[in-house]
């Protein structure tokens, strides 16, 4: 390839966000994520211009509707992620798809199959695994050192109950699930069943608690509330937000 042509592909890939373009190219791609948690899992996938939605301070992030507002700041947006669970989703899909903007469905929890495939998922598009496996390595290297910690502390493998939406990372961490329950209000003959079981914590979800009935009939049992978006406790990121959970956890009473 000739040095002209060499120079024309990075100026056409700096501009469409193509693999091959070096790393201060590539930052230039602007990304849309619908919350702060797909914004999250951008930002260790390596993108650097990201648009969040969703605002930070919001307890049910999935929840909030795309407003006339949100559709003007996709200009220039050459990706959107999204999980489809969110309330904006086919609306946003609708429009992206209308200005021909890419998008990114993943699974968004922090079991580490799906903080691989999902952060993964987004730099093969960006062209910037280099970054998302530093990213995952760090993530990685970050629940290695809790499970030991729940192992020098005897609580791996302790029993617990856990809501649906934190159960993904209660598994990977190792505990033993003997109930789930949520995101739905806990019916009465949910709350005997899991009530009959012995067990060290009662793991909820904060962005959409519904443990209470528990913590009256399981009153030996530990209650730790966790987040899994961003925002709370000045959380911005993935490791953010594992490390806030680990510490709740660990001071759980």
């Amino acid at each position: 390839m000739s040095t002209r042509a060499f120079l024309s592909f990075l100026v056409v890939s700096a501009v469409l966000g193509l693999p091959g373009a070096a790393g201060a190219q590539q930052s230039a791609v602007r990304v849309v994520a619908t919350n702060t948690w797909t914004a999250a899992f951008a930002a260790a996938a390596g993108a650097k211009d990201i648009v969040t939605l969703a605002p930070g301070d919001l307890r049910h992030p999935a929840e909030y509707e795309l407003k006339p507002s949100d559709v003007a700041r996709l200009k220039g947006a050459r990706l959107v992620v999204y999980t489809g669970f969110e309330v904006m989703a086919k609306r946003l899909a609708e429009t992206a798809g209308g200005r021909k903007i890419k998008l990114v469905k993943i699974d968004a929890d922090y079991s580490l199959d799906t903080l691989r495939t999902s952060i993964m998922a987004i730099a093969d598009i960006l062209g910037t695994q280099d970054q998302a496996r530093g990213s995952l390595a760090d993530l990685e290297s970050f629940i290695a050192s809790w499970k030991q910690e729940l192992r020098n502390d005897g609580l791996h493998g302790a029993p617990i109950v856990v809501h649906l939406f934190q159960q993904p990372l209660m598994a990977e961490l190792g505990f033993t699930i003997r109930g789930v329950f949520g995101p739905a209000p806990l019916e009465a003959a949910q709350i005997a069943k899991l009530s009959a079981e012995k067990v060290t914590f009662i793991v909820d979800n904060w962005h959409n608690e519904a443990a209470g009935p528990l913590r009256e009939t399981l009153p030996e049992a530990r209650y730790a509330s966790l987040i899994n978006f961003p925002g709370p406790d000045g959380t911005k990121s993935l490791l953010d937000v594992l490390t806030d959970d680990r510490h709740i956890l660990s001071t759980a009473r």
